[in-house]
């Protein structure tokens, strides 16, 4: 039961830090191989700067100059977490990336072959960061992408890294949050992300039965008072955690009208 929809803006003042040291411009990312029997995502395989293997599943968008999304997954869970959602939104007319992130999934490997573990080390999140950067580079330069419509959707500790990373790179035109935190690791603040933002489109979500998830989105709510057409923030009773709230009517439906009306798509034909 949908509790509460709150809309609100950013604030269009301060600084958020310096942004994350990465390479991924110079990397040669590809298409490996199709693997779904059904043909509607392309397996895909991403060389992040440290030489981590990010594997993705990809939805190609159906017609020139589309939208596109950018998925990542909660902690010890998996880009599949998001097929259904992946599918629909992709029916909507975005092209979709969903990456396993780093030790989740299939992306265990790096290029020489050896095992790459998850780990919450200052170094580990600035990895992290890669990963989301040539991730973004990989989706911006597919067929039919537009680079200017890409939106990031972050599910619990992949929300935080959504925003840190979003707040650095103007070319991410919108971020939706799926039970946020304050500070995940204790080396993921979003306050200051949230302030460096500034007024780009956000939609953030959060379950009452989630308490740490949902003040965290009441928190991030506060941070914003001047801009209320551009931030939205969604509240339900129960829902549970991250991409749990997608089986949510009153987290998903308000989540793709978000995303339609900020980046625009066309339903494909």
């Amino acid at each position: 039961m949908l509790s509460g929809v709150f809309t609100f803006a950013l604030i269009s003042q301060g600084c958020g830090g310096t942004a994350p040291n990465t390479t991924a411009n110079k990397v040669a990312n590809k298409i490996e191989k199709v693997a779904d029997s059904s043909g509607h995502f392309q397996t895909v395989t991403i060389d992040s700067p440290d030489g981590v293997k990010i594997v993705g599943s990809y939805y190609p968008a159906a017609q020139a100059n589309s939208p596109a999304l950018l998925l990542m997954h909660q902690w010890e869970s998996d880009r599949h977490s998001y097929d259904e959602f992946a599918a629909k939104i992709n029916d909507k007319g975005f092209a979709v990336l969903s990456i396993d992130g780093r030790g989740f999934g299939e992306s265990t490997k790096k290029a020489d072959g050896s095992t790459v573990t998850a780990g919450r080390s200052d170094d580990d999140v600035k990895a992290m960061l890669g990963d989301v950067d040539a991730a973004f580079n990989f989706l911006s330069k597919q067929n039919n992408v537009d680079p200017n419509r890409i939106g990031i959707v972050g599910a619990s500790y992949g929300s935080s890294l959504a925003l840190i990373y979003a707040a650095d790179h103007p070319r991410v035109a919108a971020i939706a949050l799926l039970s946020p935190g304050v500070n995940y690791f204790g080396n993921m603040p979003t306050g200051p992300a949230m302030t460096n933002y500034r007024s780009r489109p956000a939609f953030l979500a959060a379950a009452k039965d989630d308490p740490d998830s949902f003040n965290a989105v009441t928190g991030l709510k506060d941070l914003s008072a001047e801009q209320p057409d551009r931030v939205m923030a969604v509240s339900v009773d129960k829902g549970g955690h991250g991409t749990a709230l997608l089986s949510v009517d009153g987290v998903r439906k308000p989540l793709e009208d978000f995303l339609t009306e900020r980046l625009g798509a066309q339903t494909k034909k």
